[in-house]
């Protein structure tokens, strides 16, 4: 026998790991709720998942035959979480929903399997619902890079109802099947004196319980007193485990190789995509030691590459400026908090962008509300409460206080608080316009307009009005202008261009683009 055929033999099987990816409201958690007999879906604020959650079960009530699933957020401000959570999974599901297709969460998804060496499955769900398209939606599948069954490819798509239940057992099926096939195993043999490795998912801070952290371990088991070594910043920590829940909230005494939970006892909530060590003695030695050696390891890519030959033509130019909406962030969870720091850092309008002054985990503090006075910000929590006397003191301070409990109205609230102050008092004066003679669309499903230029200039960083008869359908600012594979900051009469909008604007070929800038 090989040196090498010994170290496999030391590795263990273990249950797979499975991560539900797609675009938000396609069912992924409705999916979830039919397998394990629950009704999480009806409990999430405005419909929508906005964190991860991780649970093992046996949806067959086979113990041998254990899975563990990984729900992520559909909304796109959760790429983040969403890529987290397909890098380690054995197995991904993308979910369709039948009755709305490949939508860009849709997209994103494939990107994050194609970039991955998990073996996808797609699902399409509400396949209950009357005039469905299955037939398109799998064509789009395939031009989107997705090679499935029965179009060239081999990847399996189960049709299935999460409100009947029809095509859930098969998917199951077919889930432990390529479990099986694969033959899963720990990855990777752990050194002496470390007991498991694990990738943590999310991070938050309940009242009652403290730091909570969620967990998928990928070699060894832990239990309830363990040794978990972690890195806060630049600092390493070791700390007992004071205990194991499930994501229902039930105490466990194990985790085993491939499952998910919850830890509770940290002092410090554990960075999300953190890699942690349960060791078997409070060894920092040791831990610093592994550290250094997963550094000095090749790191799994996580970034998005983008296929598409106009992917990198209108990418956003960063420019500094001195005009920012100052904003102070408060989050109940790590994961939540690094979604919306994400989505902000994107938002600007005439050079005007979001300048995140402070942000944490936790309730709203009194302190909160005196830095947001002295840096003249406006103070948001996202499922947070607050301190007594917050808003008796945020009302004396004239700070503004809000808080959400559904992303996307943040970011949308933020996006309107940025027009406000960036909208001129002077008038605006035509400087040029063109015609609409083709229509791009990009697989993020942004839209480029394809134009030529008729009268004067079309210039970046102008308001222009999309007009169809006469009637204005449309405005945003020039976010981009393209000229012969070159970037320009303006386009003269004669020439022809693509033309990248701040806004989304259901445009058509013929329609008219008018642009504007302000008078002196």
């Amino acid at each position: 026998m090989t040196k090498e055929s010994k170290k496999q033999n030391t590795l263990r099987s273990r249950v797979p790991i499975v991560a539900i990816l797609g675009h938000v409201d396609h069912g992924k958690t409705t999916i979830l709720d039919y397998i394990r007999k629950s009704n999480v879906q009806s409990c999430e604020e405005g419909g929508i998942t906005q964190k991860i959650s991780i649970f093992t079960i046996s949806p067959s009530g086979d113990e041998s035959k254990k899975i563990t699933f990984i729900d992520t957020p559909g909304h796109e401000a959760f790429d983040l979480m969403r890529l987290r959570g397909g890098s380690i999974a054995d197995i991904v599901i993308l979910v369709v929903a039948a009755n709305d297709g490949v939508k860009p969460q849709t997209v994103e998804s494939i990107e994050i399997i194609k970039n991955s060496t998990a073996k996808p499955i797609v699902a399409i769900n509400k396949i209950d619902l009357p005039d469905v398209d299955l037939a398109k939606i799998k064509r789009d599948l395939v031009n989107n890079g997705l090679l499935i069954e029965g179009m060239g490819g081999s990847i399996p798509v189960i049709e299935v109802s999460a409100k009947t239940g029809k095509g859930i057992p098969e998917l199951l099926d077919l889930i432990n099947l390529v479990a099986d096939v694969e033959g899963l195993q720990e990855r990777g043999e752990l050194p002496k004196g470390v007991a498991a490795k694990a990738y943590v998912l999310e991070s938050v801070k309940d009242h009652s319980k403290g730091n909570i952290s969620s967990l998928v371990l990928t070699s060894g088991d832990l239990c309830k007193g363990s040794w978990i070594g972690y890195k806060s910043g630049e600092e390493l920590k070791v700390e007992k485990v004071k205990g194991i829940i499930s994501e229902e909230g039930e105490n466990v005494c194990d985790l085993y190789c491939g499952f998910g939970g919850r830890i509770l006892g940290v002092s410090e909530l554990i960075p999300v995509g953190s890699v942690v060590y349960i060791l078997e003695k409070n060894d920092p030695n040791l831990l610093s030691s592994m550290y250094k050696k997963e550094q000095k390891e090749q790191e799994e890519e996580t970034s998005l590459v983008e296929d598409d030959f106009f992917g990198d033509i209108f990418e956003n130019e960063k420019e500094e400026s001195d005009n920012f909406l100052n904003v102070i962030l408060k989050s109940s969870s790590e994961g939540s908090l690094e979604a919306i720091k994400n989505s902000l850092s994107k938002l600007e309008n005439e050079g005007y962008k979001v300048n995140i002054v402070s942000s944490g985990v936790g309730d709203i503090s009194l302190q909160d509300v005196e830095m947001a006075k002295l840096s003249k910000a406006i103070l948001l929590g996202f499922e947070v409460g607050a301190e007594r006397g917050v808003e008796d003191i945020a009302r004396k301070g004239a700070v503004l206080v809000r808080n959400y409990s559904i992303i996307y109205k943040l970011i949308e609230e933020v996006e309107e608080a940025l027009d406000m102050i960036a909208t001129p008092d002077q008038q605006e004066e035509e400087i040029g316009n063109a015609v609409i003679k083709m229509i791009i669309t990009l697989t993020d499903g942004s839209t480029i307009l394809g134009s030529r230029v008729k009268d004067g200039i079309l210039k970046r960083d102008c308001k222009c009005y999309v007009v169809r008869n006469d009637e204005i359908i449309g405005e945003g600012k020039i976010k981009s202008l393209r000229k012969s594979k070159n970037i320009v900051t303006e386009v003269k009469q004669g020439e022809e261009c693509g033309v990248l909008l701040t806004s989304e604007v259901a445009a058509q070929e013929g329609d008219e683009l008018y642009c504007y800038k302000a008078a002196r």
